[in-house]
């Protein structure tokens, strides 16, 4: 029963945190990249504590565009220790990952996709754990969705089908881990082409409609 009122008190003071005094590690590829919807959640929320990893090309744990550096899982450690050297505590990581895993080169490596995730996940906890301190709250953000093979370069064909896959394993990975998950597949969905010339990525508008959906889904 204590350990029952210690979480609830817990979660309300959580809940009672302005989103704008929050601690944010924000891990994504080109989409949250500089003026993308990472930017505009800065706009949303008024300012605040961030760190975003986010660049482009960037993997769950292929060695994206032939670089190391656009290998999540093998940057991890670096991206959670630049949190805490930038902002002095990491509150919530929002993990925004996923579009270029699924590039055509990986086409017969998708399970290793899906292993990635929960090698990050299970990293991610142990980095805190380790330190026997509490682990910040992960938010899961599926990618958004991707233009059909006659409108995406060479490079991304097929990757419509497999972004709709691999955020079937997020929505999983989500629901068994208790994370939040701000689902960008269904809301706002294929809505957000409209707002696309090459069917990956957005202008302003519809950068801000996916920082809208963070902020509606896990605030």
């Amino acid at each position: 029963m204590r350990y029952f009122l210690y979480l609830l008190l817990m979660t309300l003071f959580a809940c009672s945190t302005p989103l704008s005094k929050r601690h944010l590690l924000v891990i994504g590829d080109s989409n949250g990249a500089n003026k993308g919807w990472v930017y505009h959640l800065q706009e949303l929320r008024g300012g605040g504590p961030l760190v975003n990893t986010s660049i482009g090309g960037n993997t769950f744990g292929f060695d994206g565009m032939g670089e190391l550096r656009r290998n999540s899982l093998e940057n991890l450690t670096a991206y959670l220790r630049k949190g805490y050297a930038e902002m002095g505590q990491i509150d919530e990581i929002l993990i925004s990952l996923g579009t270029n895993d699924c590039k055509a080169e990986y086409s017969d490596r998708r399970e290793e996709v899906y292993e990635h995730l929960a090698t990050i996940l299970t990293r991610t906890k142990a980095f805190f754990d380790e330190r026997g301190q509490d682990v910040p709250r992960i938010i899961l953000v599926t990618p958004p969705a991707a233009g059909s093979d006659d409108v995406v370069s060479d490079e991304f064909q097929g990757v419509a089908a497999c972004l709709k896959d691999l955020s079937v394993k997020i929505r999983a990975a989500a629901a068994a881990e208790g994370l939040c998950l701000v689902d960008f597949q269904a809301k706002p969905g294929k809505g957000l082409l409209k707002y696309s010339s090459d069917g990956i990525h957005f202008n302003a508008e519809g950068y801000k409609l996916l920082a809208e959906a963070v902020v509606r889904e896990c605030y």
